[in-house]
Parts: C-alpha cells; sequence; structure tokens
C-alpha cells in the first residue's frame, strides 16, 4: 500500500515544505533603526503537551493587515481600523487589541508607513511584521496569524475595501455560535472552539452590498465555479478579506496551508470544512478600490491550477501528512491520553463520533465507556466548559401550555435521563393524599375507591403551599386512622368535597336505553368535586381550585347508590408517590438524520416515501424524492427491506441531539 506520509505536493508545485520548527521560530517586531529586539509572541505551544497545541491569549482580537507596496492605501484602512477599535476601547476597557501589519517584501516605503501608527499608538497596540521577500497574500497573512495574541484573530486587506466596523456582525455570529453573550474579557469568549466567521460580499440577503466591475465580476463568476465543483461548496464568497477565526481554529488551519498566494483562503475553508469546524457567512458592506495587485488572466489561471491541486491533495489523499500523523498518534497513545485529549475536545470536533449509524440487523458507533462520566478520575475535567455549549432549543408548545417539545443539544444520554428523573420524582405538585369516606354504595371497593381518587390530577399552584408537616398515623384496631376529620391548614391543604347520589329521571324517555339518559348522575366524573375554602383561602388565592380535567369518569351509579367524601390535597414529590408526578408522559429520543445518498425518482421514490413515517420523505415537482422533515422518522428501517434501495440510503441518530416531549398535569405549564 502507497505511503502518503511520505508525499508532498512541494515536489511538483512552488508551495514550500514547513516543519514545525519553522512554525516555532522567533519572529522579531520591524524597527527602522535595524535594531529588533522585541519578538513576537508565538500562536503555537513550544511544550510537548498533547492538547492543547497553542498559547493563550492576552488580547480579545488580533488584526492581521497583509500589505505590499501599499503606501498610498493602507493609511485610509488604518485610519478606519484604529479609529473603530480605540472608540470601542473607550466604551470597554476590558476589550484589548492589536493590530499587525505584514509588509510582504514591499519596495515602495510600506513597512515605513505602518511604523508611523506603532509609533502613533503605542508599539503594543500597532506592530509591524516585515518580511525579507514576497511570500504572496496567504504567506503574509499565515506569518501574521502566527504572532497573534488575540482570542479572535481577523484579517483584513489593506485596501480598506470592507467597511471595518462591520466587524461587529462576524464577532456577533462567532460570539453566538460559540454560546457567549457579550465579550466582556479574554475569558468570556471559548477561544478554545474552532469557529470561523466569514464575510461575504455575494450573500444572497437584501443587506450585502457589493459593487464591481464587470471584468471582475466575470472572472470572479468563473472563480467561484471552480470553487463549488471542486473544492468548497457551503461558503458564496470564499476570496472576501475580511475573515474571523477562535484562536483554535487558527492554530489548526494556518500551519497545514500550502498556498501562499490568492487561493489560500480556498485552503483555509477547505480544511475548515474536512475538519468540520463550524463556518458562518454573514454579509458585510463592500465596495471595489482601485490598486488591486490581482493581474486578470495571470492570476486567474494561478488560483485555477491551485484549485485543482486542493481537490487532488483532497481527493487522493495527500494531505500534508496531517491525517496520516494524527491516525498513527492516535494509535499509539495510551488510553488514559485519550480520554484527556477527549476532555479538551469541543462536541464540534466530535461530529463523526456523536452519529450512530443503522443497520438492518446491527447499529453502529453506539454510546460507549468514553464519556466524561466514565472516566476513573476527574481531574482536569472543568463543569462550566462541559456546559457551556448545551442547547435548549423550544421547538412547539401547545396553545394551553400543557404539551412542550424541545431539543436538548449537545449532552449525553445520562444528563437527558436526569433531567427526565428529576422533573417525574422532584417537581413538587398537589394531590390527594386522605380521602375521608362517609358514604360509598355503589359497586367500587372502599379502598378502590380511594386509590382511584387519588390519582386526579389536580389544577392547583404547588408554590403557593408548604410541605405538610404531620407523620401518617396508622389505622387502629378499627381499621381507620382517625375519629374525625381534621380541619385542615390553610397553608398546608386544599379540601374538595364529592357528594353524588343516583336516582331515576322522572322525564326520562320510555324507549330510552342509554343510562345517562334514563338515572341522574349515572355516571360520576371529576367535575362533580366542590371546593371547600379552608380560612382565607377565597381571597387569598388567586384562582379556583378545580380538577385538571372535567370528563374523567370516577364511578358509575344506579338508583339508591351514593358516594359522600372530603378529599384532603397536600404537597409532594413523584418520588414519595406517583400521584405527585406532574407529567403525564416525559419522553426524550434521539434526532434522527437520514441521507438520500443518489437520486429517486418514479415508483422508487413512491416506494421511499410509503417506508417511512408519514412526512418524513416528500416528492418535490420533478418527482424526485427528498427528507422533507427527518425528525417525524420514527426509526423503524422498513427501508431495509428493499435492498436496492437501502444501500443508498444512510439512516443515523445523533447521539447528543434528544428531542423531548413533556405533557404536564398541574397549574404550572410546561414552561415553568
Amino acid at each position: 500500500m502507497m505511503n502518503f506520509e511520505h508525499l508532498r505536493l512541494s515536489w511538483f508545485t512552488p508551495w514550500p515544505r514547513r516543519r514545525r520548527q519553522d512554525l516555532l521560530k522567533k519572529t522579531f517586531v520591524y524597527n527602522p533603526s535595524g535594531v529588533y529586539r522585541e519578538s513576537f509572541t508565538c500562536l503555537l505551544d513550544e511544550s510537548d503537551k498533547i492538547q492543547p497545541n497553542y498559547t493563550s491569549p492576552t488580547r480579545s482580537l488580533s488584526v492581521v493587515i497583509p500589505a505590499m507596496n501599499e503606501k498610498e492605501r493602507l493609511p485610509v484602512m488604518l485610519n478606519e481600523c484604529l479609529s473603530y477599535l480605540m472608540e470601542r476601547y473607550e466604551k470597554d476597557s476590558s476589550f484589548t487589541f492589536e493590530v499587525i501589519v505584514v509588509d510582504d517584501g514591499s519596495s515602495d516605503g510600506t513597512c515605513d508607513v505602518a511604523f508611523e501608527y506603532s509609533k502613533k499608538y503605542g508599539d503594543d497596540v500597532v506592530k509591524v511584521l516585515k518580511l525579507d521577500k514576497n511570500r504572496g497574500k496567504g504567506g503574509a497573512v499565515r506569518c501574521g496569524v502566527m504572532c497573534s495574541r488575540g482570542a479572535m484573530i481577523l484579517f483584513a486587506d489593506a485596501d480598506g475595501a470592507t467597511k471595518f466596523s462591520d466587524f461587529e456582525k462576524l464577532e456577533e455570529q462567532l460570539l453566538h455560535i460559540s454560546s457567549a453573550d457579550e465579550l466582556k474579557n479574554v475569558n468570556s469568549f471559548d477561544w478554545t472552539q474552532p469557529i470561523i466567521s466569514v464575510g461575504s460580499r455575494a450573500y444572497m440577503e437584501a443587506e450585502s452590498i457589493a459593487t464591481r466591475s464587470i471584468a471582475r465580476t466575470i472572472l470572479m463568476v468563473g472563480f467561484h465555479l471552480l470553487v463549488y465543483v471542486f473544492t468548497v461548496r457551503t461558503i458564496h464568497d470564499t476570496q472576501c478579506g475580511f475573515k474571523l477565526f477562535s484562536r483554535a481554529a487558527a492554530a489548526k488551519l494556518f500551519p497545514a496551508i500550502h498556498i501562499e498566494r490568492w487561493a489560500f483562503d480556498v485552503e483555509l475553508l477547505y480544511l475548515a470544512e474536512h475538519f468540520g469546524y463550524r463556518i458562518s457567512e454573514v454579509a458585510v458592506r463592500w465596495h471595489e478600490v482601485d490598486g488591486s495587485k490581482i493581474v486578470p488572466i495571470w492570476s486567474w489561471i494561478q488560483m485555477g491550477r491551485d484549485l485543482l491541486l486542493i481537490w487532488f491533495s483532497g481527493t487522493i489523499g495527500i494531505e500534508c501528512a496531517l491525517k496520516c500523523k494524527e491516525m498513527s498518534s492516535k494509535k499509539s497513545t495510551k488510553a488514559s491520553k485519550q480520554r484527556t485529549q477527549k476532555q479538551s475536545t469541543t462536541p464540534q470536533e466530535n461530529d463523526a463520533e456523536n452519529v450512530l449509524v443503522m443497520h438492518t440487523e446491527r447499529v453502529l458507533n453506539v454510546y460507549d465507556t468514553d464519556s466524561d462520566f466514565a472516566l476513573g478520575h476527574v481531574e482536569g475535567w472543568d463543569v462550566e466548559r462541559y456546559i457551556r455549549p448545551i442547547k435548549i432549543v423550544i421547538v412547539n408548545e401547545s396553545e394551553d401550555g400543557m404539551t412542550l417539545e424541545f431539543d436538548l443539544i449537545h449532552v449525553e444520554a445520562p444528563i437527558a435521563n436526569a433531567i427526565r428523573r428529576v422533573l417525574i420524582a422532584e417537581v413538587p405538585t398537589m394531590a390527594f393524599e386522605k380521602i375521608y369516606l362517609y358514604q360509598n354504595t355503589s359497586v367500587i371497593q372502599d379502598e378502590v375507591l380511594c386509590h382511584r381518587l387519588g390519582l386526579l390530577p389536580i389544577r392547583a399552584d404547588p408554590r403557593l403551599f408548604e410541605m405538610p408537616l404531620t407523620k401518617v398515623i396508622g389505622i387502629n384496631e378499627s381499621g381507620v386512622d382517625c375519629d374525625e376529620e381534621p380541619p385542615g391548614d390553610p397553608t398546608r391543604n386544599l379540601i374538595f368535597e364529592l357528594k353524588v347520589s343516583c336516582q331515576r329521571k322522572s322525564n326520562a324517555p320510555k324507549t330510552a336505553t342509554d343510562p345517562r339518559e334514563i338515572f341522574e348522575n349515572a355516571c360520576v366524573y371529576s367535575n362533580a368535586f366542590e371546593w371547600i375554602p379552608i380560612g382565607d383561602q377565597a381571597k387569598s388565592l388567586p384562582y379556583h381550585p378545580a380538577m385538571v380535567h372535567d370528563d374523567i369518569l370516577i364511578a358509575k351509579l344506579r338508583p339508591r347508590q351514593e358516594i359522600e367524601a372530603r378529599c384532603h390535597c397536600v404537597k409532594g414529590i413523584g418520588r414519595d408517590h406517583a400521584k405527585f408526578s406532574p407529567v403525564a408522559t416525559a419522553s426524550y429520543r434521539l434526532l434522527p438524520i437520514i441521507k438520500l445518498k443518489k437520486k429517486f425518482s418514479g415508483n422508487e421514490a413512491e416506494l421511499i416515501k410509503a417506508s417511512f413515517s408519514d412526512g418524513v420523505i416528500d416528492i418535490d415537482s420533478d418527482g424526485c424524492a427528498y427528507v422533507k422533515d427527518a425528525r417525524r422518522d420514527t426509526c423503524s428501517r422498513n427501508i431495509q427491506r428493499h435492498e436496492e434501495l437501502a444501500e443508498h440510503i444512510e439512516l443515523a441518530r445523533r447521539k447528543d441531539h434528544f428531542i423531548c416531549e413533556w405533557c404536564c398535569l398541574s397549574l404550572l405549564c410546561t414552561s415553568q
């Protein structure tokens, strides 16, 4: 078998060969005097730690600006950039930043222009990195990123074509993905998550503002077509020079890229898709600025060649030994180190591990002992870091608020089940505890009737009552536990009275056969209960306590039969008795995933639609089957009966995405 680890694309392309030692090489800040005393902080960690492999940030944001002969255009961009950042810093002093201008072998004194800003704002705010020779835009950006100190790293073109204040749009999206509310300090943003926010000039939204010349538009359309066919398909505009990376994403992507010219953006996004990183595309304001360094025909040919090589390397497997090294490293690492790495991995990085695949007679990649909770030790495990990516999304709530469907995302089965058990057993409600039965001449035995009454759900707010303090008294020699009914405590009890008797209706039709037409109270329902206020409950309670449902059948009576009882409610939890459980059903299931690997039409499409639950598969106007709503699928796997179709359909479930359904049986609605 061919060993791709030793194949390098640099053998037949101008792409350079780089080693880790090259990336860790110390780089110095530019000074016109020629004395370089201050060195940049390296993005990568020089230690032998397995995770993470990058240093911690000391700034909120790093802005990397590649510049080659930009003496005229650079001041305009820096004025806009620094004006915005300084204004942001004045409003929030915890927002710290740095601007790194990378002089990519300029011959017009670009580095000296940038150095003037370093003297004006301070060398800790604006730094200049001068490259001895031109490395191309990708090489310049990579060198600047490797020297960044920010939790977020933004690279922006020196021409200032993109409105810099639109950084807030990219930042907002990045913080939204990472589940952070706002950037208050370095620790508020989870920079360990590999996420990317990409500025777009061609995003199909009304707020996307872009104007281009006809020639540039033609070249861009052709280039985007090649990008879509051979590499990146999830991003509309890969070439906008306005991209924001988390520190973790930058540390993984930039050391791995080969291309150092114009198509390096494509390789970055291609690798990000390959690693399964979250990428968000955001519309930004952009206008064309004269002085572009792109040579229309030659640059387009060069970028086309690079795209084909990216596709070739990804398809054939020649990927700068990165993938091979990761695979060999996993095989040689001990089990304890594997668990440590798993603790440092975010849910987004484990997308493949979080999916179980269903076949005809078996299920692959099921829940195993690699969970964080199965470790023999918890040293280094951070609960705040664990709960940060967890999300709850409300999907549907009934009009009466008694039924709720929501998604619980990025948790494991034990956590989801613990939430379900807490809801069933730990949430208090009001229920009948004592039934003082004065008369029962129905066919139902006394104890059976009392048990039946005890399970009736009561519409009462348990938050307005206290838990009972008295101990349950056992029965005496006569078979009763009290001689007379107690008065009840208004802070702990509710009292309902049931008093019904059956007798023949005087106006009943002679031909009637239905007992409900012949007898009065032939069927006793839950609406027969009458609330008896204790003390000032009629004024103090903001509602009228009653049964949740009025149509629950309690008993059937015939003439001269009656039931008389007074029922005392107390506050309790389902752990003590099932009658206190606030829910009728509390269930969860894994999110189904259905992938059609080929195009189905005609009879095949109809057969596939019939093999799934209603609403899962539908047929479009062209007669082709498509997945309409995978959530509705019950995972019956009926499609496996048709072998000729099953091999082209993938059935799976997301292990960390639970669809939860609660049905409430108390005054409190499900959202409460």
